[in-house]
C-alpha cells in the first residue's frame, strides 16, 4: 500500500502561484469521476513536459492541500520552493494518509507519479487530460508548449489503461507489456492487488496482450477519435 503525503500550500499567493506552475485551472479543478466540489487533478510537469507529480488536489481557506505519494513529497516541495521568488506562499508538507481515504477518490483511475516514473511521461501518455487534470485553454505553466502543442497535433500513440492481472504475479512497475508477437504494447505504472494501471501503445490494442501470462484489458482513457 503506498503512502501518501500533502503539500499545504498556503499564502496570498497561492493560487496565482500554483495556477502558473500546475496543468490544472485553480478556478476550476475538475475530474472526469464524481468528485467532491472544489477539488480535483493535476500534474507538475518539467520544462521537456514530462510529469515529475500528479496531485489531487483541494481547496482549502487561504490555499490549497496537493496529495501525492509521499516518496517524491520532499523533492516536490523542494522543486516548488524553486519557483516562489517574492510570492506570498509557504509550502509545508503533512503526512495524510489518515485523511486521504476520505478526500481523494480511491477508483484507482488516477495515475500517481513515484520516483520510478518521474520525468518519463507528458501528461496525455498518462491520459491526465482525459481524466481532466489539465484545462485545455489554460497557458503558462512549466512545459505547457510541449503539452499544447501535442495536443494540437492530435496524434496521441499511447494512453493509460486499467488491466487485470489474472494469472500474472510478482508485476512490478516498469515490467514491459507485450502482443503473442512479442511486441512491445505498454508498461505497468501502478499495481494494486490484481489491477495494474499501464501506458499502452494505442497501435497494438486489438493484439492479445500478455506480461509472463495473458493480460485483460478493462479500460483505455483515451478520446473517441483515437
Amino acid at each position: 500500500m503506498m503512502d501518501f503525503a500533502k503539500l499545504v500550500v498556503t499564502g496570498a499567493d497561492a493560487r496565482n502561484f500554483l495556477h502558473g506552475q500546475l496543468t490544472a485551472d485553480m478556478d476550476h479543478l475538475d475530474y472526469l469521476y464524481d468528485h467532491p466540489e472544489n477539488s480535483g487533478l493535476g500534474g507538475l510537469c518539467n520544462i521537456k513536459g514530462r510529469l515529475e507529480a500528479v496531485f489531487w488536489i483541494q481547496k482549502i481557506e487561504n490555499g490549497f492541500d496537493l496529495y501525492l505519494p509521499k516518496c517524491i513529497s520532499e523533492s516536490i516541495a523542494t522543486l516548488l520552493k524553486r519557483f516562489v521568488f517574492r510570492s506570498k506562499v509557504t509550502i509545508e508538507i503533512v503526512d495524510a494518509n489518515d485523511e486521504f481515504a476520505t478526500v481523494v477518490p480511491q477508483d484507482f483511475n488516477i495515475p500517481w507519479i513515484i520516483e520510478a516514473t518521474q520525468g518519463k511521461y507528458v501528461p496525455q501518455m498518462v491520459s491526465l487530460d482525459v481524466l481532466k487534470g489539465v484545462h485545455p485553454r489554460k497557458g503558462c505553466y512549466i512545459g505547457q508548449e510541449i503539452v499544447t502543442r501535442l495536443r494540437d497535433l492530435g496524434k496521441n500513440k499511447k494512453r493509460l489503461g486499467k488491466i487485470s492481472l489474472g494469472q500474472n504475479s510478482n508485476i512490478n512497475i516498469g515490467d514491459t507489456i507485450h502482443t503473442d508477437n512479442d511486441v512491445v504494447a505498454g508498461e505497468i505504472v501502478l499495481v494494486q492487488e490484481n489491477e495494474a494501471l499501464a501506458v499502452l501503445v494505442l497501435a497494438e490494442l486489438h493484439q492479445t496482450l500478455k506480461l509472463s501470462d495473458n493480460i485483460e484489458l478493462l479500460n483505455v482513457w483515451k478520446d473517441d477519435n483515437e
